[in-house]
C-alpha cells in the first residue's frame, strides 16, 4: 500500500509542475474580490498534500474591541488541499475505492504591499471624546484572528470548498483510474465540507 502511494504522489507531481508551468506562464488574471485559482501539489514533506485550489481575496473589515471600531482592507491568500497519505483505499473488490479525506484550508495574510491597510479607528461608547481610537498590536492581532475565522467561515458558505472537494474527487478518480488501469470510484461523505474545519 505503501509503494502504491509513493508512485501516486509521484504521478500527481509530475501533473503538478505541468500545471504549474501552464500557470506561471499565462498571462496574470484581472483582480477580483475573491479568485480562485487550480492548484498543484506542494509541501511535499512527511505530509503529501495535493493543493486543488488557491485562493485571493481582499476582504474589508469592521470589527470592534475595547469600546473602539476598525474600518480596515486585507488581502489573503490561501488554498484548499487534501493529505493524500491519509486516504482510504480499498482495491479488494473489481472497482477500487477512494474516500476522500477532510480538506485542509489555510488562508494568511498575503505579503503583498498594503496587504493590511486600516482605513479609519476611532473610540466608541461613553466618554468616547476623552479616549483614544488607535489600536495596539495585540488589538490588531485579535482582529486578524477573527478576520481570519470568518474568510474560512465564507468559503464553506459560498460553495469553495464544495467545488474544491468535487473537484478533487475529479481528480483523484482520473490519476487512480490511470494508476490501476481499472474502475475507480471516489467517495466524499461531507461533499459540502467537513464540520470540524469549518469552525475553524
Amino acid at each position: 500500500m505503501k509503494t502504491i502511494r509513493n508512485i501516486l504522489l509521484i504521478v500527481i507531481v509530475i501533473i503538478a509542475i505541468v500545471f504549474a508551468m501552464d500557470i506561471y506562464f499565462s498571462p496574470a488574471p484581472l483582480e477580483e474580490a475573491i479568485s480562485v485559482n487550480r492548484g498543484q501539489v506542494n509541501k511535499v514533506e512527511t505530509m503529501a498534500q495535493m493543493c486543488v485550489i488557491d485562493i485571493y481575496s481582499e476582504v474589508p473589515v469592521l470589527d470592534t474591541i475595547n469600546s473602539k471600531v476598525m474600518f480596515a482592507i486585507q488581502k489573503q491568500k490561501g488554498s484548499v488541499s487534501f493529505d493524500i497519505e491519509s486516504m482510504e483505499i480499498n482495491t479488494e473488490e473489481d472497482t477500487i475505492t477512494v474516500t476522500l479525506p477532510p480538506e485542509i484550508v489555510e488562508l494568511f495574510e498575503a505579503t503583498d504591499d498594503n496587504s493590511w491597510e486600516v482605513i479609519d479607528t476611532k473610540p466608541i461608547g461613553n466618554m468616547a471624546l476623552f479616549r483614544s481610537g488607535k489600536f495596539t498590536i495585540e488589538e490588531e492581532n485579535i482582529i486578524k484572528s477573527r478576520i481570519k475565522r470568518k474568510s474560512k467561515q465564507v468559503l464553506y458558505r459560498n460553495g469553495t470548498i464544495a467545488k474544491a472537494r468535487a473537484e478533487a474527487a475529479k481528480n483523484l478518480e482520473t490519476l487512480m483510474t490511470a494508476l490501476y488501469k481499472k474502475p475507480v470510484k471516489v467517495t466524499d461523505p461531507t461533499p459540502q465540507g467537513s464540520p470540524d474545519y469549518q469552525a475553524k
